[in-house]
């Protein structure tokens, strides 16, 4: 069912870096502000989760100390699946498991009874901490977008865009022009109609408008589509 990497890298047939599109606001807020909260744990998660990763994340996830479930409020309704967090703690709380220090994790879950300000660490543990976190650019280094059909055929598209320094608000499809695809619950984007054969251009943008356009030449459900490009750094937000 794996397709070889020197395959899934043909997919992507093209690339190009566009100029500023739409921000969402709710999302760079969460880079401009810390959060108090609290922090608890959930254990190994085994993979899975709302953000529909399955069993590997993105390699970014390597670089960051704990993938977490984040609370609801900003989950943002999975916009902010595959974002990095730096998590401070203070060692103040209840438990047996004090979380200390400063580190990174990686948003691949959703704590629904969670408040504001609260993750919830995909690592054994125990108790309730003290904490602050503040959304940050996640550290991709050289790595490109990734991309993940799932369930998709010539009328149905569900595409997944990995491994993106920010999150993704916005994607589009190229049929005669660009079309507004639906964001989904467990962080795909959706389009219906169709059919579509061969290749097709697909745009994306970060939340704070920088996009990318890629053509990607074919529909392949559950692998890793490596992508060509990268959104750059942005030096008004943390990194």
């Amino acid at each position: 069912m794996w397709l070889s990497l020197s395959l899934l890298s043909l997919l992507l047939v093209g690339m190009r870096v566009e100029g500023a599109g739409p921000v969402n606001s709710a999302a760079l807020n969460l880079y401009k502000h810390a959060f108090n909260g609290d922090a608890t744990y959930y254990g190994d998660s085994g993979g899975g989760g709302t953000c529909s990763y399955g069993v590997q994340n993105p390699p970014v996830a390597s670089l960051a100390k704990i993938p977490v479930a984040l609370n609801k409020p900003q989950f943002l309704n999975s916009l902010m699946c595959g974002s990095c967090w730096q998590v401070t703690g203070s060692g103040h709380g209840l438990g047996n498991n004090p979380v200390t220090g400063t580190f990174m994790v990686f948003v691949d879950d959703l704590c629904p009874g969670c408040q504001a300000g609260d993750v919830d660490l995909g690592v054994s543990g125990d108790g309730r901490w003290d904490i602050s976190i503040k959304a940050v650019q996640c550290p991709v280094g050289n790595g490109k977008l990734d991309y993940k059909f799932q369930g998709s055929n010539p009328w149905y598209i569900k595409l997944q865009v990995q491994n993106a320094r920010l999150p993704v608000h916005m994607m589009e499809i190229d049929l005669n022009g660009w079309q507004k695809m639906q964001h989904s619950a467990d962080g795909f984007f959706l389009h219906s109609g169709g059919p579509i054969h061969g290749s097709f251009r697909v745009r994306v943008t970060a939340i704070n408008g920088a996009q990318v356009i890629d053509t990607i030449s074919g529909i392949h459900n559950d692998v890793i589509i490596h992508g060509k490009g990268q959104f750059p750094l942005d030096s008004s937000l943390p990194h």
